[in-house]
């Protein structure tokens, strides 16, 4: 009787199992039987906000590595796109005329320094 009751019980056992494993495979197959509803695309403001947010990361720079240019010296404007010697001493000529930038455009002042000059580096300044 014994025999009986445990080969009873792994029977049991294993119908169950199946019927289990059953039941989650029709629920599987109905869930995949539905089509994908997808997400609403965002709008042109959210799209735009997330272009300009994945420019604004790969262009980010941390604050040590940008120029300040109110207080930097002509060797470190030089580390800027397209600053040589000459426009590294007129800006800092400049600054010295003029007092502090209180814009980063307001280096469009400085002969020799264009806005497609800004553009290139504006990630790279600080005031």
């Amino acid at each position: 009787m014994k025999m009986t009751n445990g080969l009873s019980t792994i029977l049991s056992t294993s119908v169950k199992s199946i019927q289990i494993k059953s039941m989650l495979g029709v629920t599987l197959a109905a869930l995949l039987a539905y089509p994908v509803i997808a997400a609403e695309p965002p709008s042109k403001a959210e799209a735009k906000m997330q272009t300009q947010a994945k420019a604004d990361a790969k262009t980010a720079v941390p604050d040590v590595l940008a120029v300040n240019i109110n207080t930097a010296s002509v060797e470190q404007l030089q580390e800027l796109k397209g600053i040589g010697v000459a426009k590294a001493q007129a800006i800092v000529d400049y600054r010295t005329q003029n007092g502090k930038f209180n814009a980063i455009d307001d280096l469009a002042n400085v002969s020799g320094i264009g806005a497609k000059l800004i553009e290139q580096n504006r990630h790279l300044i600080k005031l």
